[in-house]
């Protein structure tokens, strides 16, 4: 099979001068694997993995950051050696391709659910 994902995608900023629409509308992506790994995990202050049981590739991901307060980062690695390449605050989400089988989160002051859904690659 192929384009088992859909993907629809729209940014749009209006404020004062600046003013930008970009959309992607039923971008088809293939999905080679046929496992996934989601649900809520509590994140903590400290740097830890997501659970993604049986995804051997990590592929498009879904992350939603279910906290009515504070903001959830997500990143590589654990204790001092976390880096992160997003942020979320709260209420908010994103679609993203995954580069890592391992990916890690953080929340700010207090602990937050993060909602996911990550498929194989």
């Amino acid at each position: 099979m192929a384009q088992e994902i859909s993907v629809n995608l729209r940014m749009r900023v209006n404020n004062g001068f600046l003013i930008h629409e970009d959309s992607v509308t039923n971008q088809l992506v293939d999905m080679t694997g046929s496992v996934a790994a989601g649900g809520v995990q509590n994140i903590g202050t400290n740097p830890e993995t997501i659970v993604v049981n049986d995804v051997a590739t990590a592929g498009y991901s879904f992350f939603r950051n279910t906290g009515a307060t504070n903001y959830v980062e997500l990143g590589t690695g654990t204790g001092t050696s976390f880096v992160a390449f997003a942020k979320l605050k709260a209420g908010e989400s994103s679609c993203l391709r995954l580069g890592t089988n391992a990916p890690t989160a953080r929340a700010n002051v207090a602990a937050i659910n993060l909602q996911y859904y990550i498929v194989s690659d």
